[in-house]
């Protein structure tokens, strides 16, 4: 008599990593509402900041940026590692996404490549669980209007962390610079918090289906 060998289950590591990741996406996606309401307390009533105040918010915005930056990278590894996996275990299912486990996170840093592969790997994988694919075209867009707003913005707070820099910058870039900040920053306030927030909701997506495909028979 033969012992009997459960199968192994090829998402099991996708939707375990899928809950970690979640929780990285959302509290990425909250930064920008954090940072607005951390600001709106700690800003000072007076008409006028004085040196004190000036220094005391611009080392706030320091530790605010440092948190963000350190969890962008880390739910950034954290993804990669989910869509390497995911692609995975849809080739062990005999569904194709389009692109190997290793295009699927290598695309993102390719040269031009980076413009179309990270979404193309994203919507493999949507179309292989058989759901809607428009939300990774949307999500994508979102992403890269965002990008290119959240250059501008983090540049600047990282210029007012170093009074040396920003001494150094003439006047007239100045004039140039803090009205286009001033004008974007509802634009960068959505863009930024709806391109994590997409993200989360597509993989809460991919879990489930994940889910729907192992237990058939649960989700009838």
């Amino acid at each position: 008599m033969h012992p009997h060998y459960a199968t192994p289950d090829p998402s099991a590591k996708v939707r375990g990593l899928s809950g970690t990741l979640l929780v990285l996406l959302a509290l990425r996606a909250s930064m920008r509402v954090v940072t607005w309401l951390v600001f709106r307390l700690a800003a000072p009533s007076g008409p006028e900041l004085t040196a004190d105040q000036f220094d005391t918010l611009r080392m706030l915005d320091g530790a605010l940026l440092g948190i963000e930056n350190l969890l962008t990278l880390v739910t950034m590894i954290v993804f990669l590692v989910w869509i390497y996996r995911a692609v995975k275990a849809l080739q062990l299912m005999g569904r194709s996404t389009g692109m190997s486990p290793g295009l699927a996170v290598g695309g993102w840093f390719i040269p031009l490549g980076n413009v179309v592969l990270p979404w193309l790997s994203v919507r493999g994988v949507l179309r292989a669980l058989e759901r809607g694919t428009v939300i990774a075209g949307v999500w994508w867009l979102v992403w890269l209007a965002n990008m290119s707003l959240s250059g501008m913005h983090q540049l600047a707070r990282q210029v007012m962390l170093l009074p040396e820099l920003a001494r150094a910058i003439p006047p007239e870039i100045y004039d140039q610079i803090f009205p286009m900040l001033e004008s974007t920053f509802w634009p960068y306030f959505i863009a930024d918090t709806a391109a994590w927030g997409l993200l989360a909701a597509i993989v809460a997506t991919v879990r489930g289906a994940f889910v729907s495909h192992t237990n058939p028979a649960g989700h009838a």
